[in-house]
């Protein structure tokens, strides 16, 4: 074989390759494209295999950003981080990918779970529609904040992500029956006293794990049921020093409680009573989440963090700023 014709099947190998291996067509249609028989694409195909046309490398899988990790981990104290990559993969769309990190993440942790707490938030709704099928009667998931049994939302299973949680799971499921938001403490007490109310609670602060979302300034969902906290009300809080909130209480950038006449009133687990629950697992994406993040590290209220990477590296910048407020 001479050098021209060494050259044109070195091509032929390429193309062969790429066809196969890159395009996804079969070997029959390659033969066709190509004016070839189906025992030579085969043939082509082994040749490109052992010549280095085609090089396979095993690695860990590109869902996760393993180097912003570890970085956030040298900054934060937390137990673990998780940073969906930005690479895309058919397994799911742009705006669920971190749902579905978040989503194998959680199911790879839940073995040795039995009561599991969530505060039912937007932020969480991508990890629900990414969760597979489970059946686990011995799992109970608990609401961490107050909601209503008959109310609705947007999250495609069930009455809020709580709820949608255990239906994934095939958990047995207890609701935090009642408003989230209280306009008047004495409306707040006479929840507080109904039994069933009284028995969520102490279930709750009782969780082996927990789940909650970041909340920014932007919005205060809760239970992602609708906005009960006005827009003109987040901003007095914002003057006030909130940076962000966590199942319902606000928080300064150190990581401390913002006090003020003007913060709701919340059905739902306390700051110590979240903080007694050994893991708590955020999921938070979004630039503007970056500093409520920030603000729920320094505060001790969660252990183990889901973002994007987006999220990640601003975050990253963030808490290695000279200036910033220490974290150690």
């Amino acid at each position: 074989m001479g050098r021209l014709e060494e050259d044109l099947h070195d091509d032929l190998l390429v193309r062969v390759a790429s066809h196969y291996f890159v395009d996804g067509m079969s070997q029959h249609d390659i033969a066709e494209a190509e004016h070839l028989s189906r025992p030579s694409v085969s043939r082509l195909l082994s040749e490109a295999r052992s010549r280095g046309v085609v090089q396979f490398k095993v690695g860990r899988p590109v869902d996760r950003a393993h180097a912003l990790e570890a970085a956030l981990l040298r900054t934060l104290p937390l137990r673990a981080c998780v940073v969906a990559t930005g690479k895309p993969r058919a397994l799911y769309g742009a705006p669920n990918r971190s749902g579905y990190v978040a989503a194998r993440y959680l199911e790879s942790h839940l073995s040795t779970v039995h009561q599991l707490g969530v505060a039912s938030s937007r932020s969480l709704s991508g990890l629900v529609a990414a969760m597979a099928h489970a059946v686990r009667p011995d799992l109970t998931v608990i609401d961490l904040l107050g909601c209503p049994p008959n109310s609705r939302t947007t999250v495609d299973e069930d009455a809020h992500t709580a709820r949608s949680i255990a239906g994934r799971l095939g958990a047995r499921f207890q609701g935090l029956p009642g408003a989230f938001v209280h306009r008047t403490e004495s409306s707040l007490n006479a929840a507080l006293a109904l039994a069933n109310v009284e028995d969520a609670m102490r279930l709750g602060a009782g969780s082996d794990m927990a789940i909650i979302g970041v909340g920014s300034m932007n919005r205060f969902d809760g239970t992602g049921i609708y906005s009960p906290v006005s827009r003109n009300e987040l901003i007095r809080l914002a003057e006030n020093g909130a940076v962000g909130h966590v199942c319902g209480h606000f928080l300064r950038a150190d990581g401390s409680l913002l006090q003020a006449e003007s913060v709701p009133l919340v059905l739902g687990i306390g700051p110590d009573g979240l903080r007694r629950i050994p893991r708590r697992i955020a999921m938070a994406t979004g630039l503007p989440k970056v500093a409520p993040i920030a603000a729920a590290v320094r505060g001790g209220y969660i252990t183990e963090l889901i973002t994007d990477e987006a999220t990640a590296v601003t975050l990253l910048q963030l808490t290695q700023r000279p200036s910033g407020t220490a974290f150690r």
